[in-house]
């Protein structure tokens, strides 16, 4: 065989050999898909009911408020403050408050050393009291009277500005100065505050801003008293924009009648938009996949069904429903994981929303206070808590 021969021959085993390749190749990816089918079949498959009925808690689907709010953070301020200063210089004769001692106008604080002041004024008034007798004897003229009246005036005020007076209603401050100490003008005093009603300023962004009404509520809170919520309704809204915040400052009244909000107590601020009722389920109703919220429902014949819903605003352990499901509908809320599409279920207990929300309120903050555990004697020199690292997963109802 000569060598123009074996080249054809050499070009057809080549192109055996690449059919056979390819052949191959077709055949893995066919198994690889075939094996993918199977998985996803699997995976995917229709939910099949257990055959006993799993025990499961609901709770009706019904109409409770919501508030549109916009949050902030705000300080509180005095209805009324003022610094109690000296005007002369003198000595603190006697304090006629203590602190902490809620005050009315008028009364006396503090007195300082008035001797020269006093018999000043006596000798002031001795000499208006004899010229004014003079005067209607016929024996002296108006004028001396009258200039006699002026100096006793002035005495008067002299020894008026040794005896200072609250300028309002209000508690009484830290003392700054004792009996016997010397005192010059603008020297502190003690500071008087007006707390009943307190003024709570707080800054809202711009975008806000047309939102904003005089006479609209809020709702504060303070970390001091964590449970106690402070109403209030806005009063005055600031006429300019700050250009560096792009935020406008808002001026609210609180009433304090106990005195607990104090000048400069740091607030947590919620204005109320808009109140009002909607449908709404506990948030442990809901289950998620990607954008789907879906959610399981007994039917009449105590049967589950899986249904899509729309939610809305959400309050501290339920949501609003906007869509998907109507007033009286019973939502399982405990027992989600043994039951599914169709299946037959066993409900052992009815909740309210309201109930439901106070039952995970209190689930929760018993967990906050089990979380820090107290410190060992072993731990003194660490300034860090130990944290324990309990169990939160949900809990589910037993079949």
């Amino acid at each position: 065989m000569t060598f123009s021969d074996a080249a054809p021959s050499r070009r057809r085993s080549k192109k055996r050999i690449v059919l056979i390749g390819v052949a191959m190749l077709l055949f893995i990816v066919l198994i690889g898909f075939s094996g993918f089918v199977f998985f996803m079949k699997l995976k995917f498959a229709d939910f099949q009911p257990p055959a006993s009925a799993a025990n499961v808690v609901v709770t009706p689907v019904s109409p409770v408020p919501f508030e549109e709010i916009i949050e902030a953070v705000g300080t509180a301020h005095s209805n009324e403050s003022a610094v109690i200063t000296a005007t002369v210089t003198e000595t603190v004769k006697s304090v006629g408050v203590t602190e902490g001692q809620f005050v009315e106008a008028g009364a006396v604080l503090v007195e300082l050393s008035d001797e020269e002041e006093m018999a000043t004024l006596n000798e002031a008034t001795r000499s208006y009291m004899r010229y004014n007798q003079l005067v209607k004897n016929k024996l002296g003229s108006a004028a001396e009277r009258d200039e006699a009246l002026a100096s006793m005036e002035v005495a008067k005020a002299q020894l008026n500005q040794r005896r200072i007076v609250a300028p309002f209603d209000g508690i009484v401050g830290i003392r700054e100065v004792s009996i016997g100490d010397l005192v010059t003008p603008g020297t502190t005093i003690m500071t008087l505050d007006d707390v009943d009603p307190i003024k709570l300023d707080f800054s809202v962004p711009e975008r806000f801003l047309s939102a904003l009404q005089v006479g609209m509520t809020i709702k504060a809170q303070s970390e001091a008293y964590d449970a106690d919520v402070f109403e209030g309704k806005i009063y005055t809204i600031d006429t300019r924009i700050d250009p560096d915040t792009r935020s406008v400052r808002v001026r609210a009244l609180v009433e304090n009648p106990q005195g607990l909000l104090r000048p400069g107590l740091l607030m947590k601020v919620r204005i109320v938009r808009k109140s009002f009722e909607a449908l709404a389920i506990p948030e442990g109703a809901i289950q998620s996949s990607g954008n789907i919220k879906t959610v399981f429902v007994v039917n009449a014949e105590n049967k589950i069904e899986s249904k899509t819903v729309v939610t809305g605003l959400r309050e501290p352990g339920y949501v609003e429903i906007k869509d998907g499901l109507s007033q009286g509908d019973k939502v399982v809320i405990e027992g989600q994981m043994k039951t599914g599409p169709g299946a037959p279920v066993n409900v052992v207990e009815e909740r309210s929303v309201e109930a439901s929300q106070q039952a995970t309120l209190g689930f929760a903050i018993e967990r906050k206070k089990d979380v820090i555990t107290p410190l060992d004697v072993s731990s003194k020199t660490s300034n860090t808590p130990t944290l324990s690292t309990q169990d939160t997963s949900d809990e589910t109802v037993e079949e």
